[in-house]
């Protein structure tokens, strides 16, 4: 399904970026880092994740959810994953705002890092995966999205440059994992995937391959 492939590469692009927001995190705590890195950073992250990547998830992929697949708009997993957008952008906001403080830069990246990856977790392990089936199930096999602007597409070509220039790290204080279970938002604004999407059939058919 061409939209769900483009997203998943690009995820793979943006959890590359997060990881040079930890190597760029060690770099401004030293001191060692230019004006013109926090601003490209800025540049990717508001011209090509929110404004391009979000927008076609929110704009082209959720209505399809809604309209074809019959999942909830104003609860579960839609909405929360519509917050992480929005929590993005603060982060955004807050990064640029510190492009004259090293050590606040630093600390706001690092942040930024693990809200990213929790965010492409859920997202390749939960969303993506839930979506291909369920349209598939519906007959929708064929989903697409809007071309890149030529604005977005160099700012991806920052982003890409920006893994160069920013050998991507982990962070050993941050853990991974699959599932509703390592979300932020599991318990809190969302009961989870099985509560919230899943019908009888799918509580049964689910309940019948655990059962061997």
């Amino acid at each position: 399904m061409l939209l769900l492939d483009e997203l998943g590469q690009e995820h793979r692009l943006v959890d590359e970026v997060a990881g040079s927001l930890v190597r760029f995190s060690q770099k401004a705590a030293a001191g060692d880092i230019e004006p013109s890195d926090v601003a490209d950073f800025v540049r990717f992250f508001r011209v090509f994740v929110a404004g391009f990547h979000h927008q076609r998830e929110e704009e082209t992929l959720f209505p399809a959810l809604v309209d074809r697949a019959e999942v909830p708009k104003d609860r579960g997993p839609l909405p929360a994953i519509a917050a992480d957008h929005r929590e993005a952008v603060r982060f955004v906001d807050a990064l640029e705002a510190a492009s004259g403080d090293p050590r606040r830069a630093a600390e706001v990246a690092r942040r930024f890092a693990q809200h990213l990856w929790e965010h492409v977790d859920k997202e390749e392990s939960v969303l993506l995966p839930e979506a291909r089936e369920r349209l598939r199930r519906n007959g929708l096999t064929r989903l697409e999205g809007r071309e890149p602007t030529a604005e977005e597409q160099a700012a991806r070509e920052v982003g890409e440059q920006l893994t160069e220039r920013f050998p991507p790290l982990d962070d050993p204080d941050h853990v991974r994992g699959d599932g509703c279970v390592v979300c932020s938002a599991f318990g809190e604004t969302c009961a989870g995937i099985e509560t919230e999407w899943w019908n009888t059939w799918e509580h049964e058919y689910h309940r019948t391959l655990d059962e061997g």
